[in-house]
């Protein structure tokens, strides 16, 4: 987890700094809820690496039961883009079970009835969704530990991942009370694809950090479900679901403008 949580950062001080000094773009802090549907399971894993002495893990892990999960987001939004479009682009971060975050795109149309209001229709691009839940560690015994075309020679986290693609049409509105501040509001429908992997990660021959993807129907991996019993296919039961009614609120900040009211 922290090697998810320390890439988040990156994406987010980086922009922080550079998207801060321009006077027309907002750095926007949201809370909200958004469907997270998760069905209860209990799965029994095993799993045999591909190097010459193969290393294995079997171990049994649950999914606690989910509809929805409330979350955070940080982004940046300009909102005059060609005087009448918003543009912008958000990560959302959750913490329920998995540790979750998507990247989006945002893009819609504006309609100010005054210089302090303005909503409209917008559409968030979700280009890239992982939630990640840990279930266990590979010990290494023997020279490397071997997934697919990635060689670990350390011990290997093994975790269950939801990777998802996915739209948002959404109903926005930004009410601006001072030239620096902005309050912010919206609702919407989330529209997602998903694919359930296991992720691997651990250190290469050089002591970086690296990591692969295993997905779950190969034949040196087991992944059943025991708890409920009879279920035919377990990659599809143990699918997060994102789609569903979603709101958010939050406050803008034109970092820009505090440097010229000191």
């Amino acid at each position: 987890m922290k090697f998810f949580i320390n890439k988040i950062l990156v994406f987010i001080l980086y922009p922080a700094i550079f998207f801060g000094q321009e006077p027309s773009i907002i750095t926007t802090l949201e809370y909200g809820n958004r469907p997270l549907k998760i069905n209860a399971l209990e799965i029994e894993f095993k799993y045999r690496d591909e190097s010459p002495s193969p290393d294995s893990i079997s171990t049994i892990f649950t999914l606690n039961p989910s509809q929805s999960v409330n979350y955070f987001s940080i982004g940046f939004l300009k909102d005059n883009f060609k005087e009448k479009y918003i543009i912008g682009i958000k990560v959302d971060m959750f913490l329920k079970d998995f540790f979750g975050f998507n990247l989006d795109f945002i893009g819609g149309y504006s309609i100010r009835p005054n210089s302090q209001f303005q909503f409209g229709p917008k559409l968030d691009f979700t280009l890239f969704g992982l939630a990640n839940k840990e279930i266990n560690t590979i010990v290494r015994n023997t020279g490397y530990i071997q997934v697919n075309n990635t060689r670990f020679y350390s011990n290997v986290k093994v975790s269950f991942q939801n990777i998802w693609l996915g739209l948002r049409p959404t109903f926005f509105a930004i009410f601006q009370p001072t030239e620096t501040i902005n309050i912010l509001g919206n609702i919407g429908y989330s529209l997602n694809a998903s694919l359930a992997n296991i992720g691997f990660s651990g250190r290469d021959i050089d002591g970086e950090q690296t990591s692969a993807v295993e997905n779950i129907n190969v034949e040196n991996l087991t992944f059943d479900i025991i708890t409920p019993s009879g279920v035919i296919n377990p990659k599809k039961k143990s699918k997060i679901k994102f789609d569903g009614w979603y709101y958010s609120l939050g406050i803008g900040i034109k970092f820009n403008h505090l440097k010229k009211n000191k």
